[in-house]
């Protein structure tokens, strides 16, 4: 009687497992990818974008960046569900030692000029909140908390506390998108009409680069790996797809909510009084229409949230990038593994002190990233296709167009981006 009273349970728990909600209740690793993307850089790029070109650029921002990020995380966690092994390792058993070295220095390199953005949105959203306080000593403080947290392998309240204040903030930024009144026709325009000026293209690279963040994909197939969906591979295959599609959706509304309403209230005042994004009071102006006089403190807050939630996992995904190529330990109070992350931590600190333009200290650190990303994404096409790798979970032909689509228009704002800068555009 006990035995059949346990077998009805497994299949009861089976089926709620397959089903839709069972489904939503193990989500997981998307999460992870959501949070990450959306931090200083998407709320200072859309803002950006929105106050200098209104809608023009929410093709880039959110329809493009979305739909790269979810085809490329989609792979690097069906790389993991179907190998059973990190994105890191395979780079490193199928590719060999110098594809991991040249990964580890694009990662490494690139997480610590990401974090270096943080740290601007952290001088950004707490300069002027304490007199005699300066912007340059809550980057030492934000960094020191941080990085004691991942040193005693203890910081999951704060990120649960800055995951709360990131999500309050988006969900005003949702609410005041309906709020102000935004023309949808021109919306709509802007998200389904490619368009740039050729002086856009470090704006439109960087819209790219913090959504679709190199590290995520890392972080995304370490996660599925910890979670253990690899051991049924073709049975969890649909909960990994839902676990990728519904959080990098969710965190495009966000994006674009910060671009509309970033359209509508501040490109007119862009357009007539010649506006520009100097800090984060007039990033907060976004949010006035809504809040009131209670829009500077709030977004603020959300800033510095923002801001911190993505520097401990820059950290982190770097130090697993390296310990795992090089078959190092990963265990989180290793000595090799504490210090790429407090590597990742520190360095950035010390540029971060010399700047004096937060705001384009950000959106070039997305633009980097932007750049950055062809590395990975081509390793990622290549295994995916190998069938010794993934069996029968490799790439179909439609994936594969709409994979190299999406790189191959990655590498050419890329070239595009360095073209410019040496002025030969």
């Amino acid at each position: 009687m006990d035995n059949t009273a346990k077998d009805l349970n497994n299949i009861e728990s089976s089926k709620e497992k397959k089903s839709l909600l069972g489904m939503f209740k193990q989500i997981g690793p998307g999460m992870l990818v959501a949070g990450a993307f959306i931090g200083t850089g998407t709320i200072t790029t859309s803002t950006v974008a929105g106050t200098n070109n209104g809608y023009s650029l929410l093709w880039a921002s959110v329809t493009l960046a979305v739909i790269v990020a979810i085809i490329l995380q989609e792979m690097s966690a069906r790389l993991s569900l179907s190998s059973g092994q990190s994105l890191a390792k395979l780079i490193r058993t199928r590719l060999g030692l110098w594809a991991s070295i040249i990964a580890v220095l694009a990662i490494v390199g690139g997480n610590a000029i990401y974090s270096v953005g943080n740290l601007a949105g952290v001088e950004l959203a707490l300069g002027e909140l304490i007199s005699g306080v300066s912007g340059k000593g809550w980057m030492f403080v934000v960094t020191l908390i941080y990085w004691g947290l991942l040193m005693i392998g203890k910081f999951s309240l704060l990120e649960k506390t800055i995951t709360f204040l990131v999500a309050t903030m988006g969900l005003t930024f949702l609410i005041n998108m309906f709020y102000v009144k935004p023309v949808y026709s021109d919306v709509l325009f802007g998200l389904t009409v490619p368009r740039f000026e050729i002086t856009d293209i470090m704006l439109v690279l960087s819209l790219i680069g913090t959504t679709v963040v190199p590290y995520n994909l890392y972080l995304h197939s370490s996660a599925v790996v910890e979670k253990k969906w690899h051991k049924k591979p073709k049975e969890n295959l649909k909960l990994m797809r839902l676990d990728t599609i519904f959080p990098i959706f969710i965190g495009g509304l966000i994006t674009m909510a910060v671009g509309v309403v970033a359209g509508t209230v501040l490109h007119p005042l862009h357009v007539s009084n010649g506006l520009e994004i100097q800090g984060a009071g007039e990033m907060a102006m976004a949010l006035q229409p809504l809040l009131g006089n209670a829009a500077y403190a709030l977004f603020s807050i959300g800033l510095f949230a923002a801001a911190i939630s993505s520097m401990p996992m820059a950290a982190l995904s770097a130090a697993y990038v390296f310990t795992e190529s090089f078959g190092l330990s990963s265990d989180l109070k290793s000595l090799p593994f504490r210090i790429v992350f407090s590597f990742v931590a520190w360095v950035p600190f010390i540029f971060a002190v010399g700047i004096t333009n937060p705001v384009w200290t950000i959106i070039l650190a997305q633009t980097v990233n932007g750049m950055l990303l062809p590395i990975t994404a081509v390793a990622i096409l290549y295994l995916i296709n190998r069938k010794e790798v993934v069996g029968d979970l490799r790439n179909r032909t439609t994936t594969n167009i709409l994979g190299f689509v999406a790189v191959g228009f990655a590498i050419y704002l890329g070239v595009l981006n360095i073209l410019n800068s040496l002025g030969v555009l």
